[in-house]
């Protein structure tokens, strides 16, 4: 698990370098070798680099790669876009080290007043890669005059010709990943000491390409991890699983009431008990309506099975169920009508009154649109709750409109955990698991091949069985964003074996197995 630091922490970490007298121009000239590094690696034609900077330190890293590359006998040119009297100590020295090297430079702004005709006239597809080195972190407001005209230029001009941003591409909001007016797209991103929020979160992972987290030096003291509250996965994160009990039974791995589907709908049911069967859960015992009994029979024989119609005693088959699981699944397919309504309501307040205290509860979907038209049925959540709404379900259960969600996913689901006293993974683009402590994880993992019907409900069936299973944290990794890891690399492998268009949920229930000891 590796944190994610805001820009503002990035900046202290930098201040803090300097403190221990770590020379900024030495971490300049590391992150300008881990670019050309990376560049390398992908495989970039090197040849001739066309290199846009700015003013700042971000602009000195630039001058600096440029340097590098002509060491190698290659042959870069540097767009000098911001004003020769502002630029940064370090920038100012670079280019003053660039005068006894064969780069050209461009120098586009003079005494203050910039020659837009000398980038209009640059021929971008002479070049073999352009580099985007003009404000890195720095962005916190809208883009304007000439730094918008050259970010629209290129993005209009380059042509099939690659861009690798340093740091961040310029114009996205490191916090938020927001455009700030104008940004411009990446295909590399080559990001210093810890990832960065803008990088993950749409729209600013559009516009970021791949990234490639590289340490340069500076160190992010034991304080300022501790204060970090933003985090992201890695495929090391999944081996902290532990390994099965081999001496144990059905019983020792826990047993899961999944309370799924309606007289319409069967298909989440199925999905989301087959999942959490997959995903070592020793016996499952799905409740839903009585509509369901023969195709839920005929598709998963190795689940218990109870139904129920309009005639039924809820009351009577939920205490029954209640006492024999050691977690509940509530949601998928459900329906949101009457009869549904009184399904949940019963099992959440009979769930509220165990003798041996509440079972700890995955609510998603149809249980999650119940008690946003019902508000009292928050009076019944206890005990440990993970809820798992896609944006138009956060939508209904905060009231802020799903545009609002989107941009501000991480403050919004963290802010539902710590009020609610609930884990929150909020499903999109990028899933955001919210802890009630407040920290979030941004998880990287999936591909659209999980933009299809039934995905969700895979979901809530690994999470409800790692939630019956594990503790609330696996040797310091949160469980509930391990299930969403997982559930992610389940969706890229779907996608690489049956294509992103064509992978369905079930397809996604077939990779489980690979993720797990």
């Amino acid at each position: 698990m590796r944190p994610i630091l805001s820009a503002n922490q990035h900046r202290s970490a930098d201040m803090r370098a300097s403190a221990l007298g770590i020379p900024s121009m030495v971490l300049m000239e590391r992150a300008a070798l881990a670019v050309v590094e990376e560049m390398e690696k992908a495989g970039l034609d090197l040849s001739r680099a066309l290199i846009f900077c700015g003013s700042g330190y971000n602009a000195g890293d630039g001058a600096a790669i440029a340097r590098l590359l002509a060491e190698r006998g290659l042959h870069p040119v540097v767009f000098a876009c911001g004003d020769p009297a502002h630029y940064s100590e370090q920038m100012a020295l670079q280019m003053h080290i660039l005068e006894s090297f064969d780069v050209s430079v461009i120098q586009a702004v003079q005494d203050g007043w910039s020659d837009e005709a000398l980038l209009d006239k640059t021929d971008f597809s002479s070049f073999s890669v352009i580099v985007d080195a003009i404000f890195g972190i720095g962005v916190s407001r809208e883009i304007t005059g000439f730094y918008k005209h050259v970010i629209d230029t290129v993005n209009a001009r380059r042509g099939s010709v690659p861009v690798v941003a340093v740091d961040m591409p310029s114009g996205i909001h490191t916090d938020s990943g927001a455009i700030c007016g104008t940004a411009l797209r990446a295909d590399l991103t080559v990001t210093f000491t810890t990832g960065k929020a803008g990088l993950y979160l749409y729209p600013g992972a559009a516009y970021a390409g791949r990234v490639a987290v590289r340490k340069i030096g500076i160190p992010v003291p034991a304080d300022m991890q501790a204060e970090c509250d933003l985090f992201e996965l890695e495929d090391a994160d999944i081996r902290q699983i532990p390994p099965r009990d081999e001496s144990g039974n059905k019983g020792t791995f826990k047993k899961l009431l999944v309370i799924a589907g309606s007289a319409d709908i069967f298909g989440a049911a199925f999905l989301s008990a087959k999942a959490a069967l997959l995903s070592g859960i020793g016996m499952v015992k799905v409740l839903t309506h009585e509509k369901n009994r023969t195709p839920l029979a005929t598709l998963l024989p190795e689940a218990l099975l109870a139904t129920y119609d309009e005639k039924t005693d809820i009351a009577t088959i939920l205490s029954r169920d209640l006492a024999w699981a050691d977690a509940v699944l509530a949601g998928p397919g459900l329906g949101t009508g009457p009869l549904s309504l009184k399904v949940l309501q019963t099992c959440l307040e009979q769930n509220s009154r165990l003798f041996s205290g509440p079972l700890p509860m995955v609510l998603d979907a149809d249980a999650l649109n119940l008690i946003a038209a019902h508000q009292e049925l928050m009076g019944y959540l206890s005990g440990e709750i993970w809820i798992t709404p896609h944006i138009g379900e956060m939508s209904r259960l905060t009231g802020y409109q799903a545009e609002e969600i989107k941009a501000h996913a991480v403050r919004v689901a963290s802010q539902a955990a710590v009020d609610a006293s609930v884990v929150v993974m909020m499903k999109d683009a990028r899933t955001v698991t919210a802890l009630p402590d407040g920290r979030c994880l941004i998880n990287r993992s999936g591909s659209s091949a999980l933009a299809t019907a039934g995905s969700g409900d895979v979901l809530s069936g690994i999470a409800a069985a790692f939630l019956a299973l594990y503790d609330q944290e696996i040797n310091g990794v949160p469980t509930a964003a391990l299930a969403v890891y997982i559930h992610g690399k389940c969706g890229e492998r779907a996608g690489s074996v049956y294509s992103k268009s064509s992978a369905t949920a079930g397809n996604i229930l077939e990779f489980i197995h690979e993720y797990l000891p």
